[in-house]
């Protein structure tokens, strides 16, 4: 079968002629499956060949052979060329341009165009040019007032007469000159912001244009830049006034303003001149972040291209990053430091990607964002590469010398966490080691002896593994007059709490001393052993009354004393014996002379004092 087992669902007509043998243009392509036969229109004065081509739902078929010649008979053209256009491309001519029309628009023989044209104004007559060459796009028309208007047209002509339909006139312009006036009254408002300044001017008569007018220019250039880097901003229309708002911050701007149209600038107006205010940033011009051990990353960043005012540092955030979501951001201590290109962000977690942000600052504010993600390393530790620094001195008040150190980690290799730096004189042996720095990359040593030469040495620490720098020379600068120590906290010195524990030990000692020395100054208990032995003659006042004598005469005491018969009487010697513990001429436990009223001295006292005497002196 001819369908190929598969229903025919439409066909196709081509067509080619002599004009263009190798190309088939579709006359239809959807024509019935039940249709044997179809009209198909044609141009006149050509020679046309058919073909078929079938389709059913697996595809299209192959051209069927191609029908005998069928030959058309000539007539005028059916249209008149299209895009007919006039304007100068010189201030004296009249260009005036169509799109050609192909051979099988002819219609006929000897095809040419007929270019027509007069002045816009009443009472002109057309005049007109012959284009016998059809492949011809237009009619260049010499001493032409400036810009002027025409009315145009052009009419498609072959051997049997002009085109059947009439030709569409068109409105042209001769040529363009340049403006003969610049705006006046040119002058700064105000300065809005960092980039933006309303402008204002007069208007140019409109006969000073010589051309179409397409409105005006702010011709702008900074005093950095020079007339050289000169910027235009278009103001579009008649507008006097204008908010332009692409200055430079920060800047002595300079700017002034013209007129222009399709062709020409006019002159421009006098120059004016502002100071803007301080912007915020551009972004820096590149960003990266190097993997440091496992829980931290190395920044490196290029300062803006546009800093639009003073830089004064660098903010940086970060935050996690979990498949599509982010965690909070959070940021990192701010660089001051404008110069500053190299940060390290600690405290990071193991194998954690981050998506990081930076952005310049001036007075104005934070500038522009620019961020880029990257990943920690895992917890694994390496031995990391050997790193360089670099080094200047810091001056101090002090007489001491102080170098910075900056720890530049091999970016292309292993960085390590951290770092600490090592350093000594150089005619000793022994290094000394500064405290480890973990969240940043740059140190300052401290207490350097000045006119000395040091060798430092940089070593960069991942876990236990460990790589030292070449070491370097650094020579300390001399300094004139005496070296100052510097000042010390007086609640952190050590001086300070060494005097301090001290007074407090002795303030405990003392207060032990008072205790003990109260404890021993109560009564003896004389007076509780004399009451037992049958003396009961003391008085009620308070004091020390157990060795003192009674006022009356000695026998009345003695008397008292020895109301037993059986026992000898008793002296104070005795009774102080008994109770003083040892030699009654030494001292006893509170601190008296009991020794006195002992044998002999006892008797003494007696004969050379009053018993009033005694009880004072006791």
């Amino acid at each position: 079968m001819g369908d190929n087992r598969a229903p025919i669902l439409h066909y196709i007509i081509q067509y080619n002629t002599s004009f263009t043998p190798d190309s088939w243009e579709d006359a239809y392509d959807n024509v019935p499956a039940t249709d044997m036969t179809y009209t198909v229109g044609m141009s006149p004065w050509a020679n046309y060949t058919f073909r078929v081509i079938a389709l059913n739902k697996i595809g299209p078929s192959t051209p069927s052979p191609h029908s005998a010649v069928c030959t058309t008979q000539p007539a005028v053209p059916y249209k008149n060329p299209d895009n007919v256009q006039g304007k100068g491309t010189e201030p004296t001519n009249l260009v005036i341009t169509w799109t050609v029309m192909p051979e099988i628009e002819h219609n006929a023989p000897r095809f040419m165009y007929r270019v027509y044209w007069k002045r816009d104004i009443p009472g002109e007559q057309w005049q007109s040019n012959d284009i016998m060459d059809w492949k011809q796009n237009k009619l260049v028309i010499p001493n032409q007032p400036t810009f002027q208007q025409y009315r145009i047209k052009v009419v498609a002509i072959n051997e049997e007469g002009e085109a059947n339909v009439s030709p569409k006139e068109e409105i042209g312009y001769s040529g363009e000159d340049v403006p003969t006036q610049a705006p006046q009254d040119f002058r700064v408002e105000q300065v809005t912001n960092s980039n933006s300044a309303l402008l204002s001017w007069s208007p140019v008569p409109e006969d000073s244009i010589r051309g179409h007018f397409m409105g005006y220019k702010i011709q702008t250039w900074t005093e950095k830049e020079g007339e050289e880097g000169m910027r235009e901003i278009d103001v579009k229309g008649k507008q006097t006034r204008s908010l332009i708002n692409k200055f430079i911050p920060h800047s002595k701007n300079f700017a002034r303003v013209l007129a222009y149209n399709g062709r020409y600038n006019g002159p421009p107006s006098d120059t004016v001149n502002f100071d803007t205010l301080e912007g915020v940033p551009g972004t820096v011009q590149f960003f990266e972040a190097f993997p440091m051990g496992s829980s931290a990353l190395y920044l490196v960043w290029k300062r803006p291209e546009q800093p639009n005012g003073i830089l004064t540092g660098y903010r940086i955030y970060y935050q996690t990053v979990r498949d599509t979501s982010v965690g909070p951001l959070i940021e990192r201590q701010a660089i001051t430091d404008p110069k500053q290109t190299r940060a390290k962000l600690a405290g990071l977690q193991p194998g954690m990607k981050y998506r990081l942000h930076i952005k310049a600052t001036t007075r104005a504010g934070e500038g522009e964002d620019y961020f880029i993600e990257q990943r920690t390393r895992a917890s694994a530790t390496a031995i990391p590469d050997k790193p360089k620094f670099t080094w200047h001195r810091i001056p101090t008040e002090n007489g001491y010398a102080t170098v910075k150190v900056v720890w530049l980690p091999n970016v292309e290799g292993k960085l390590g966490s951290h770092f600490f730096v090592k350093y000594k004189l150089k005619a000793e042996t022994i290094y000394t080691e500064s405290k480890a720095v973990f969240t940043e990359d740059y140190t300052e040593i401290r207490g350097l002896m000045p006119g000395e030469v040091y060798e430092f040495i940089v070593v960069a620490v991942d876990g236990d593994q460990m790589t030292e720098s070449e070491p370097e020379e650094v020579e300390t600068h001399s300094v004139e007059g005496p070296i100052i120590q510097p000042k010390e906290n007086v609640a952190t010195a050590g001086w300070f709490i060494g005097m301090m524990l001290a007074i407090a030990f002795l303030l405990l000692v003392l207060i032990i001393v008072c205790i003990i020395k109260r404890n021993r100054g109560g009564k003896y208990a004389v007076h509780e052993r004399e009451a037992a032995h049958g003396r009961n003659d003391y008085p009620e006042e308070p004091g020390f009354h157990e060795y003192s004598q009674p006022l009356d005469n000695k026998s009345h005491g003695r008397g008292s004393m020895s109301s037993d018969p059986k026992q000898a009487p008793e002296s104070d010697t005795d009774s102080m014996a008994e109770y003083g513990e040892g030699d009654t001429g030494r001292f006893t436990e509170d601190g008296s002379f009991i020794g006195q009223y002992g044998p002999g001295s006892k008797r003494r006292q007696e004969e050379q004092q009053s018993p009033s005497a005694i009880a004072t002196y006791v």
